[in-house]
């Protein structure tokens, strides 16, 4: 398919080959749990072997790291999971590696009326568990490389020389220039204002950087002898400011903005695939953490779910498939969510 869409059959890692470095903003994966999901089917037992895989952690390993190559340094990764032992080693080779930074883990909650069939089937009295009713999804930064790993955020920015350090060193530079200190330009604050000089910490400073105000500036710094004038400081600062959201991890609160998502499971006979998600929890990650006309990888795409979402969402898609059943599922699916969208 073409256009914002793009579906690709195959193996996840011979495919994501074919995607270039630093072009996606979200990865939004759903990969195998490796719990071989057991099923009855007509009183016998059923493994699921998709569901286990050889080798789980160096292929979560290589799913990290292929995902890293490909999304932007400012780029969010989210990834389902519902094996608490499993996500523990993921979260310690992840933290090790450097290339991630754990945000949130969020739950999605299946109500109260959810119950698995398997677990029902079994005795009671066998139970050593609580029965879980969620499933998760861990949310990521995607950390820079060109700063040390943990740093997200601001402090991407801060050392970051073509962002707001260009003002910072301009005013230093001023201030060398008129021979002044911070104490002699919080004097000078107070007797115009008539305040003490607190905001003076945030002006032109690393922490909580801050440019005064049109009044402030031209009461107290252009008497200094500061060579800009205030709009000519405001254009620049905009201007930087534009390149600091756009350096800055996309993450847009909504109403009920909070780690645990309650929403009922979709009914089995209405289901695409066995681990389906809902497209509405799909949407609301994609708005939260991806900007209109962004790129959204699906590198276990099954159904098709994220690129229906993606699609309402006004975001292009790839996605990946190996399996020649969901493969086709999915692309089906786009197929009648575009007719329906742009009929």
């Amino acid at each position: 398919m073409t256009g914002d869409i793009t579906l690709l059959h195959g193996d996840c890692f011979e495919q994501m080959k074919e995607i270039a470095d630093g072009s996606v903003a979200l990865v939004l994966a759903d990969p195998p749990y490796n719990i071989g999901v057991q099923t009855q089917t007509k009183g016998k037992e059923k493994i699921n072997a998709w569901d286990r895989i050889g080798d789980y952690p160096v292929f979560m390993r290589h799913f990290f790291e292929e995902s890293a190559r490909v999304l932007k340094d400012s780029g969010v990764l989210y990834m389902w999971h519902n094996d608490m032992e499993q996500i523990a080693e993921i979260l310690h080779d992840v933290k090790q590696r450097g290339q991630f930074k754990l945000v949130s883990f969020c739950i999605w909650d299946k109500g109260k009326s959810y119950r698995a069939r398997s677990w029902l089937n079994r005795n009671p009295g066998q139970l050593r568990r609580w029965f879980n009713r969620c499933e998760y999804c861990l949310h990521f930064f995607r950390v820079g490389m060109d700063v040390c790993a943990g740093h997200t955020g601001t402090d991407r920015i801060n050392n970051n020389p073509a962002c707001y350090r260009t003002l910072k060193d301009w005013y230093n530079a001023e201030k060398e220039r008129l021979g002044l200190t911070d104490k002699y330009i919080g004097a000078a604050y107070t007797r115009v204002t008539g305040k003490k000089p607190y905001m003076l910490q945030h002006y032109f400073r690393d922490h909580q950087f801050e440019l005064p105000t049109r009044a402030v500036w031209e009461a107290v710094y252009e008497p200094l002898g500061f060579g800009k004038e205030y709009e000519e400081l405001r254009q620049e600062y905009e201007e930087l400011r534009q390149e600091y959201e756009e350096l800055r991890h996309t993450h847009v609160n909504d109403a009920m903005h909070c780690n645990v998502w309650t929403r009922a499971a979709i009914p089995s006979q209405k289901r695409f695939h066995t681990c389906e998600k809902p497209v509405d929890i799909l949407s609301r990650i994609i708005r939260t953490s991806s900007r209109p006309g962004d790129i959204v990888l699906d590198t276990f795409m099954g159904s098709g779910s994220t690129g229906v979402a993606c699609m309402q969402e006004g975001r292009r898609f790839i996605g990946i498939e190996r399996e020649d059943k969901y493969f086709e599922v999915a692309k089906r699916r786009i197929e009648e969510t575009k007719s329906g969208l742009f009929a």
